[in-house]
C-alpha cells in the first residue's frame, strides 16, 4: 500500500470519528440595519459539518484593550476534502457537541496548519472569553 493509498483510506474514515458539528464563517464587513439604527457584522458560512475540537494549552491571561481576558487555544480538525481554505480571523462556532460548554462559543481562527500528508485539515482557534 502506498502512502497516498493509506492517506486516502484515513481521510475517508476520519470524519466518522469527528463527534462535533461546527460552522466556519468569514467576515464580510458591516451593513447598516435600518430597523435598529446600528451596523451589523456580516459573516458568511464557508464550511458546515463534522469537526473535532481539542484543547491544546491552558488558558493564558492577557489584556484586550483595557480589559483582562483569558485566551484558551483549541485545535479544530475538519475533513481533508473541505472545499474552502480556512484563514486566520475566520470564526468557528461549534453547533453540536457532547460537551455543552463548547456549543455556541465563537472561536477566532489564529493559525492554519498545512500538510500534504495529514488525514484532516487542522487549524487553531482562540476563545477570548
Amino acid at each position: 500500500m502506498s502512502l497516498q493509498d493509506a492517506l486516502a483510506a484515513a481521510r475517508a474514515l476520519l470524519p466518522r470519528f469527528m463527534e462535533e458539528q461546527c460552522v466556519v464563517e468569514r467576515y464580510g464587513g458591516r451593513v447598516f440595519n435600518a430597523t435598529t439604527g446600528k451596523y451589523d457584522e456580516v459573516w458568511t458560512p464557508i464550511y458546515t459539518g463534522a469537526c473535532a475540537v481539542k484543547p491544546v494549552a491552558a488558558g493564558r491571561d492577557t489584556e484586550l484593550g483595557e480589559i483582562e481576558v483569558v485566551l484558551r487555544r483549541y485545535r479544530v480538525s475538519i475533513p481533508f476534502g473541505a472545499a474552502v481554505p480556512i484563514k486566520p480571523d475566520d470564526r468557528t462556532t461549534v453547533t453540536s457537541s457532547a460537551d455543552p460548554w463548547l456549543v455556541d462559543r465563537p472561536l477566532r481562527v489564529v493559525d492554519v496548519s498545512y500538510s500534504a500528508t495529514s488525514a484532516s485539515r487542522k487549524f487553531f482557534v482562540e476563545d477570548q472569553s
